[in-house]
């Protein structure tokens, strides 16, 4: 059994949504699983999620879909109907959605890297001049030049 789920609104992107949706459908024994975002249409955005399983999961995972989201999502409306087409295995799906966010993520990790290094020699620097501030302070005390 097969079936094809449009969640629309304003917000489905960018707020987790296709791994909320993938990780419930993990916990509910669903076979099949893939979940892409669309663009939609008059403001709207889409994901779509089709899913593969026995009629008991796929029931269980459509009633999630259509009442729960995440936090900061905004949904306007859900549309659930059968699916003939091909669905990839819940794992390999995994696979394929971890592998497409590390790659979005490594320009961000390579950024914070650079500027960490850049507040590391900044901090360097701020210790070195305090600690020299510290030296000059205890040799005036000591009567030292």
């Amino acid at each position: 059994m097969k079936r094809k789920i449009e969640i629309i609104g304003p917000k489905v992107h960018e707020v987790g949504y296709r791994y909320f949706l993938m990780n419930q459908a993990m916990l509910m024994g669903v076979n099949g699983f893939a979940a892409q975002n669309q663009p939609g249409k008059n403001s709207q955005q889409e994901v779509w999620v089709i899913i593969e399983g026995s009629k008991g999961p796929l029931d269980a995972f459509s009633t999630f879909a259509q009442t729960k989201r995440p936090d900061d999502a905004e949904v306007s409306d859900v549309i659930i109907k059968d699916f003939e087409g091909f669905v990839p295995r819940m794992v390999d799906f995994a696979l394929i959605l971890t592998a497409g966010q590390i790659v979005k993520a490594i320009p961000i990790i390579q950024e914070i890297k650079g500027h960490t290094a850049e507040t590391a020699e900044s901090l360097r620097e701020d210790r070195l001049v305090r600690m020299e501030r510290d030296i000059q302070a205890i040799k005036a005390r000591l009567g030292m030049p």
